[in-house]
């Protein structure tokens, strides 16, 4: 039996793309021999190749690129009990069957609504279940790296992210900077109303149903099949956090060779 690995992550990196400030700083291989052998008073001569092993020192938010978004990211509180953290969320939750909701038809600032899933479901033909991973293309992934990318998308209504998780959903991702509409959308709307329900509805829709999701996922178009495959998604497990890095990946079984 064979699978196709298809990554669905971006980079961790900075560019015009990337809103929160990103370090990265790293030890080459000869500076690194100078560095430790300092503690034995010798000199990079001693090592062989004359190099040491390389090192990196990233300083990141927790939001960067690809990643995951626990409860406790939503508000303090989800089903009325303390949100869980990161590295609180189960496990079994993030190695699920996948399917991809394509909605690709919604426009930049757009609300993506309840009926735009159930168009989704029902143009593949697919009856969700718990525990499924709900990946939702826009193809906003397209602008990565571009100015574009932190405002040109549609994003998620409190409605439509409520119909996943009455259905059991657990853990979903969409291929775009937010969840929800860009800011300039969400929050234009609130200074034209001071109507609050705009503001992150998919996001705060965490606190009435316990649910995660991932941001800045890509390449969700090259996965060949809408259902039938599995993802795997687990977040870097970084204590009383509200979100990590992932490395979300699709596994796709090939079809058996003749």
């Amino acid at each position: 039996m064979r699978y196709q690995f298809i990554d669905l992550s971006v980079h961790m990196e900075q560019n015009p793309g990337e809103l929160a400030p990103y370090g990265f700083e790293q030890t080459g291989h000869q500076e690194g021999a100078d560095r430790f052998a300092r503690q034995f008073d010798g000199s990079r001569k001693d090592f062989p190749d004359e190099e040491f092993l390389n090192m990196e020192m990233i300083t990141a938010s927790t939001h960067t690129g690809t990643h995951f978004d626990a409860p406790l990211h939503f508000g303090s509180m989800s089903e009325g009990k303390p949100a869980a953290s990161i590295d609180q969320v189960p496990l079994e939750w993030c190695y699920c069957d996948g399917v991809v909701l394509d909605v690709t038809h919604r426009q930049a600032g757009e609300a993506i609504e309840k009926q735009d899933i159930e168009q989704a479901l029902a143009k593949i033909g697919y009856e969700l279940k718990p525990l499924d991973i709900v990946l939702i293309r826009t193809g906003a992934d397209r602008d990565w790296g571009t100015p574009q990318y932190l405002t040109d998308y549609p994003g998620m209504s409190r409605e439509a992210t409520k119909l996943l998780t009455d259905q059991g959903i657990r853990v979903m991702g969409i291929d775009s900077y937010g969840f929800d509409r860009p800011f300039k959308n969400m929050i234009g709307d609130y200074k034209r109303t001071r109507d609050n329900a705009y503001l992150f509805p998919a996001h705060f829709w965490g606190r009435e149903q316990t649910y995660c999701h991932m941001e800045r996922l890509a390449n969700l178009e090259q996965i060949p099949v809408p259902y039938g495959f599995k993802v795997a998604c687990f977040p870097i497990k970084i204590r009383q956090a509200g979100a990590a890095w992932v490395r979300a990946v699709a596994i796709v079984e090939e079809p058996a060779a003749e």
